[in-house]
């Protein structure tokens, strides 16, 4: 039986392992600690992150492997096309070298709390 061929995604809020479970019920292979760069990250909501491009910010998350099927879950999760758009960046791993992963990036303006680095990963405000 041929390996199934998995892609690589970056997760930073509600999809990262320490808020679910959801990754590896949908047959992912992680996680792997990885640094976004060229993003920053915002409360978008009282629930949830959103990332935005912004030159010299950082985002620390998660990289899973996952079948190629699971986006369209993912997408329909993450409220793809109106809340998020799914693109390709380059990821920093923590084990060394990079990977060119899928993430969610916010549709709309960065409005509301900026999460600095020194804050991340993304916890829910109690």
């Amino acid at each position: 039986m041929p390996k199934q061929e998995k892609t690589p995604i970056f997760v930073y809020g509600t999809l990262m392992s320490i808020h679910s479970d959801r990754m590896q019920r949908l047959g992912g292979d992680g996680p792997y600690l990885g640094v976004l760069r060229g993003y920053a990250m915002y409360q978008v909501a009282p629930d949830f992150p959103g990332i935005v491009p912004e030159p010299g910010g950082k985002v620390m998350g998660e990289v899973f492997y996952i079948p190629q099927q699971a986006f369209a879950s993912l997408d329909r999760y993450e409220g793809v096309p109106d809340l998020y758009r799914r693109e390709e960046a380059n990821v920093e791993m923590a084990g060394g070298g990079t990977v060119r992963a899928w993430v969610y990036v916010w549709n709309d303006k960065s409005e509301g709390r900026k999460i600095p680095f020194s804050e991340q990963p993304w916890r829910p405000k109690v």
